[in-house]
């Protein structure tokens, strides 16, 4: 725990730079101003190339953040990018596109999501995940909630860690990670279709 407490507080996000919208810049921005001292890692392709990471950089300054406080780190092969979400303490989820695969790896490498519902399939994933992982207070009900959820759980660095120590365990006694559960009722389902088919037949 020294270690991670002798550090700034990494926020951060894997998604592609589509999903980095003028709303979610400015509610990133709004959630580094609330937690001082933290900072911003940010991984995604487009950030091999020095004209993207300079464009973010002006983004974010648009908003007060300074380049001191944010990271940007290109393409790796899996290995390493599921390995580098060992830097982060907390996930933050674009707005309104959802984290869909990148959001399920934090995850699972013990790295919670902070995540907005939206009114949409491509902006309630998270809130699916974040619910069906037993953790529905990671949910922000809008802009300002989101804001002030980043700030609460960022307060506490030991709860924090002893949360992301446990969280693969947690997934794992969760319905929503039961792979064979999830195999068995797919195939009953798929009894039961083909069942009904034979029968109207």
């Amino acid at each position: 725990f020294s270690a991670t407490a002798g550090r700034p507080l990494i926020f951060g996000s894997f998604n592609n730079i589509p999903k980095l919208t003028p709303r979610t810049i400015r509610l990133w921005a709004n959630v580094l101003q609330a937690v001082a001292g933290s900072r911003l890692l940010l991984r995604a392709p487009s950030f091999k190339d020095a004209g993207a990471v300079s464009r973010f950089r002006r983004l974010f300054a648009d908003h007060g953040i300074g380049a001191e406080r944010l990271v940007f780190r290109g393409p790796v092969g899996l290995d390493i990018m599921m390995q580098s979400y060992a830097e982060i303490d907390i996930a933050l989820d674009p707005v309104p596109y959802c984290g869909g695969t990148t959001s399920l790896q934090a995850l699972w490498m013990g790295v919670p999501v902070l995540t907005l519902e939206g009114g949409q399939f491509v902006s309630r994933m998270g809130a699916s995940f974040m619910t069906a992982a037993g953790l529905p207070d990671w949910v922000a009900r809008d802009d300002a909630d989101y804001v002030a959820k980043a700030a609460a759980v960022a307060q506490d660095r030991v709860v924090l860690l002893e949360l992301k120590r446990g969280l693969r365990d947690r997934l794992l006694a969760r319905p929503g990670w039961d792979a064979d559960c999830y195999a068995k009722d797919f195939e009953a389902a798929l009894r039961r279709m083909w069942c009904e088919t034979m029968w109207k037949s």
